[in-house]
């Protein structure tokens, strides 16, 4: 399975950074479409994910007035299985794709280069 194929680049892609206060990070969030995005910090080092949960638990504990006081890197879900190496095995990625909707993809710096979705894999599945 080639990954580039059927990756969407980082620059097509919503993504926050660490530093981002909460209360724009949410806008983007919400205009983005999705329900989780990628975080990373300003040298492109892929730190993990936020979700509409995230920010409303954050919501919930200090308030929406609050939000700006606060940054995307108090509420990133480091779940070590969301992402993966660019050089992975097919049969890492199905497994690992199972329980999740997308994967983030990042070089061997951990940098973050772009994800893979179920969708795009099914994708790819069903024209081989």
């Amino acid at each position: 399975m080639n990954i580039f194929g059927i990756m969407i680049p980082k620059q097509m892609l919503t993504y926050l950074y660490a530093d981002d206060p909460l209360d724009t990070a949410v806008k983007e969030l919400i205009n983005s479409g999705y329900t989780a995005v990628p975080v990373i910090d300003r040298s492109g080092v892929y730190l993990g994910v936020v979700s509409e949960g995230n920010f409303l638990n954050m919501v919930m504990e200090c308030g929406r007035d609050k939000l700006f006081e606060h940054t995307v890197s108090e509420i990133i879900s480091e779940d070590k299985e969301a992402f993966i190496i660019n050089t992975v095995s097919k049969e890492e990625i199905m497994e690992k794709i199972l329980d999740r909707n997308f994967l983030s993809i990042v070089d061997d710096r951990k940098c973050f280069v772009g994800i893979i979705t179920r969708k795009s894999i099914i994708k790819y599945l069903s024209n081989s």
